[in-house]
């Protein structure tokens, strides 16, 4: 490609920023390279910034290289900190020295690719801003003429902001966030600040609107928090009203709509049948509990493990028997064994069914506490109502409110849900090509450490292997080092918001730079780090605001 060509991966009409530098103490390499700002209008410096992309052209006009900026140093040839304060009358600061002291800027930049696609140490180059097809060149979203280069469908998750106020819409490899080359996605940051309860909801708005015309795609939320998604049917006032976000979702053609096909559901109200739910939704919410023949399957699940042992399976493995026999409701399968135990202690008889009667006993008080326990998801008489699994179509939104129940109970709702969605999905029963779970808070479902579950052990096989089934995990939560190692790193799509110094000291951010490390302590809302498994480097993105509307919000609109 000759040097007119090449000019098109440039800001030409910005002008030169600065030129590379190779010292003999600090040599560019085919992974990182240097550079010196140049002035502009005679004293002002290029407005660049940790996480800016720069483009090094070279003196030959054969190739450029795409860098991402990871340190900026500043130096002067004052000998030392007491030179310069002596050089103002001994400490005063509101002397201006009259004499020019030498100072420069030194950018350092990771290597993203070159166009000559050789790796190999940055020549002598003039350095530049890229242009938008630079940019999204350097980040292999594009080819050299502009075309898409992904195998799936580009899915936008927002736009890059450069130093020359370029902007350029950033996606991701539909094949890569929902399957089948990678999956998965994760967001972690500081709660209230880090938007990432936004930042999903507008992946999921981009992701169904440009999903819809190459694969069937259904989403599954789990409300945990609050009214954060109980309102996601509803319009949002704020980016109604905001220029830049509408701005942003024409260029990323999404229709800032809010999601009109989400089917909201929770818990049974005990004490407000029959359609009471355990819901701060003031709209239409669909009921759900469980009777035995649904339930059972999962009890084992509800005992701890250390109330749980070889004598108490023995006991449930005939307890099971007789259920899918002739027990029909909870309450039934109570009057049983209550009395089984009766009838063998007027008999005075210690065992039965080869099981002593004490471990009974144990088995009936925990059965007995676990509708209380679990309030509101077994119904000990009567027939249960179950999530319309079976109604997950193309595009379709179900979102279950578990905030009102206990971490137990969120667990056990969480556990079965993902259990039942992999079935179907294996037994194709549902004609779908993936269903995306969402869920904050995850580290309640899989903290960090080498105490299993069942439920982190499953998590941790769908992250593994959950794309080939079309299975595929959003998750977020704080911190990302609260969460299974596993689970995090199986996940082709990272994002970073506002992150606290002490977290970022964990080895989950140890590929970043210091100054990487520091511009995520000071992020704004809306604003975050995208770490994707094709990106040769991590991106700083903001997004616009959610197409529907915060649900603490509702009652003040």
């Amino acid at each position: 490609m000759d040097g007119k060509n090449l000019k098109r991966f440039l800001n030409v009409d910005y002008g030169v920023i600065g030129r590379t530098v190779s010292t003999r103490h600090e040599p560019n390499t085919s992974s990182e390279f240097h550079f010196w700002l140049s002035k502009q209008n005679d004293s002002d410096l290029a407005p660049i910034e940790i996480g800016n992309i720069v483009a090094a052209y070279a003196d030959s006009g054969e190739d450029i290289t795409f860098g991402l900026v990871t340190e900026m140093r500043s130096y002067s040839d004052v000998d030392s900190f007491i030179a310069d304060f002596l050089s103002h009358n001994f400490g005063d600061a509101t002397i201006e020295v009259p004499t020019d002291i030498s100072e420069i800027v030194v950018v350092t930049c990771s290597v993203m690719r070159n166009v000559s696609n050789k790796t190999k140490p940055v020549e002598r180059s003039r350095v530049y801003f890229p242009s938008a097809l630079g940019i999204q060149y350097a980040y292999g979203i594009l080819d050299q003429e502009g075309n898409n280069v992904f195998s799936g469908a580009p899915i936008p998750l927002g736009v890059f902001e450069n130093g020359d106020g370029t902007v350029a819409p950033i996606s991701v490899d539909e094949d890569f966030l929902v399957g089948p080359e990678g999956a998965h996605l994760n967001v972690s940051g500081i709660s209230g600040l880090a938007s990432k309860t936004s930042a999903i909801e507008f992946v999921i708005k981009s992701l169904v609107t440009h999903s819809g015309k190459e694969k069937g795609i259904a989403v599954v939320m789990f409300n945990v928090k609050s009214r954060d998604l109980l309102y996601i049917d509803q319009p949002n006032d704020r980016l109604e009203k905001d220029d830049w976000s509408r701005k942003v979702y024409e260029m990323l053609q999404i229709p800032p709509r809010p999601f009109s096909n989400a089917r909201f559901f929770a818990p049974a109200d005990p004490k407000n049948r029959p359609d009471g739910t355990q819901s701060l939704r003031s709209l239409k919410v669909e009921p759900f509990e469980w009777d035995l023949q649904m339930i059972y399957p999962d009890i084992p699940s509800l005992f701890h493990s250390m109330d749980w042992d070889d004598k108490m399976e023995g006991v449930w493995f005939t307890i099971q028997e007789r259920i899918e026999g002739k027990l029909i409701t909870y309450f039934q399968m109570l009057t049983w064994i209550k009395k089984l135990v009766k009838d063998a202690s007027t008999k005075g008889q210690q065992w039965i069914y080869g099981n002593h009667i004490a471990t009974w006993n144990k088995m009936h008080s925990h059965l007995q506490r676990f509708p209380h326990t679990y309030w509101g998801l077994i119904t000990t008489a009567g027939k249960g109502r179950d999530i319309p699994w079976g109604d997950l179509k193309r595009n379709s939104i179900f979102v279950i409110d578990i905030q009102m129940l206990s971490d137990k109970g969120q667990r056990l709702v969480f556990g079965r849900a993902v259990r039942t969605i992999s079935r179907r999905l294996e037994n194709g029963e549902i004609d779908l090509d993936a269903v995306v779970v969402f869920v904050d808070e995850l580290n309640k479902f899989a903290p960090a450490g080498t105490v299993r579950s069942p439920l982190k052990n499953r998590l941790i096989e769908i992250t593994a292997r959950g794309r080939s089934l079309g299975l595929v995990l959003f998750g977020a939560e704080q911190f990302a080092s609260s969460v299974d190692k596993e689970i995090v790193e199986n996940c082709s799509t990272r994002l970073f918001g506002r992150t606290e110094s002490n977290e970022l000291r964990t080895p989950t951010y140890s590929a970043f730079s210091d100054e990487i490390k520091t511009k995520i302590t000071m992020l704004p809302q809306g604003a975050l780090l995208i770490k994707f498994a094709k990106f040769p480097q991590p991106i700083f993105i903001r997004f616009p605001y959610p197409p529907c509307l915060p649900g603490d919000r509702y009652e003040a609109i």
